[in-house]
């Protein structure tokens, strides 16, 4: 998987100053809540979305909106079958398993 980040320096500012605020308003709960926001619903998406020709900023804004909608549609479906915790892993492993995956489908087309 080619996973190219062009403003390294800048994403890990403002990640940085994102984990501050929360810190400062909502202390540690907040923050890793903040943090585990953006490990869990933006990074799947993130990966799926980097097989596409999008810039970067195009490619962090679209996976927040794409992973508040469907990383939680997919969990509460699943949650209705199995434990939400279990339904909760499952949703980010089968997110990730696309993400790897795609990269290779895209290459065997071509």
């Amino acid at each position: 998987m080619n996973l190219k980040i062009e403003n390294k320096g800048f994403i890990a500012i403002t990640v940085v100053i994102i984990l501050a605020f929360f810190y400062l308003i909502l202390g540690f709960p907040g923050m890793m809540s903040a943090l585990g926001i953006i490990l869990i619903f933006m990074l799947p998406a993130y990966l799926i979305l980097n097989n596409f020709d999008l810039e970067q900023d195009e490619k962090i804004i679209f996976s927040f909106f794409i992973g508040v909608g469907i990383f939680p549609s997919i969990s509460y479906w699943l949650g209705m079958v199995i434990s939400f915790r279990l339904a909760i892993l499952i949703t980010f492993i089968l997110l990730v398993a696309i993400a790897v995956v795609l990269p290779s489908r895209n290459k065997a087309s071509k």
